[in-house]
């Protein structure tokens, strides 16, 4: 499973909730060019209540996957644990027979009721839920995107809560940061960055260096956030 995300130089993944005015056209394209090699994309639903999104690639990436054997359009997926997902205002291009959404089991009925009539199906059962059925666990729900939708690599683009959880549960293979030339300021509260959560460990995480190119001023890292023994999707 990778990650994608994109922050200034000071740390700052967003500028008013929202990631899309930090980084480049460039960085655009390596997104997209990402997307291609996935079988699905997956966003938290706080990303998708920010601003409008698209989880799809151009047709002419997609006509390239089409080539390969992938469908056409990588499998959309949100997370949610409120059920308040603006689908019809803020996502753009994905279609309900290519979406899914992995929620909590606490959602209120009448929230996964309104739902269900914009999505191909919901994951939402007991058997993916913690122990104690306060929320989702993820490692089922990749298991199950696995087993039931042929997820074999998985693309993930935030938020940053979404992303703590992933690595925070070993769930995540790789990072790949852009750093944009920019420095934001601003007050903590002003702007996200990478990773929001609780210490990831005493002393934190190493990710290791894989590959790093610079173009324009503009840094692109991949880093391996676990081996590949312990890779699960």
């Amino acid at each position: 499973m990778l990650i994608n995300m994109v922050a200034s130089l000071d740390g700052k993944a967003s500028v008013g909730g929202k990631a899309g005015a930090i980084g480049s056209q460039t960085d655009r394209s390596l997104m997209r060019s990402l997307r291609a090699r996935a079988d699905a994309v997956m966003i938290g639903a706080g990303t998708l209540r920010a601003e409008k999104l698209r989880l799809d690639v151009p047709e002419e990436l997609a006509k390239a996957r089409a080539s390969r054997g992938l469908e056409p359009q990588p499998l959309a997926v949100l997370v949610t644990t409120s059920g308040d997902v603006p689908l019809g205002a803020n996502l753009v291009g994905s279609s309900p027979e290519n979406l899914l959404i992995l929620a909590s089991p606490e959602i209120p009925k009448e929230r996964f009721a309104s739902l269900s009539s914009h999505v191909l199906a919901e994951i939402i059962t007991k058997e993916m839920a913690t122990p104690a059925d306060t929320g989702l666990d993820l490692g089922r729900a990749l298991e199950a995107l696995k087993g039931r939708y042929g997820v074999g690599v998985l693309l993930v683009e935030g938020g940053p809560s979404l992303n703590h959880s992933l690595i925070s549960s070993g769930l995540a293979d790789e990072l790949f940061l852009t750093l944009a030339p920019k420095v934001l300021g601003g007050e903590a509260s002003e702007g996200l960055t990478v990773v929001e959560g609780p210490l990831l460990r005493p002393r934190g995480i190493a990710p290791k260096l894989v590959s790093v190119h610079l173009f324009d001023d503009e840094l692109f890292l991949r880093y391996a956030l676990r081996s590949e023994e312990d890779a699960i999707c």
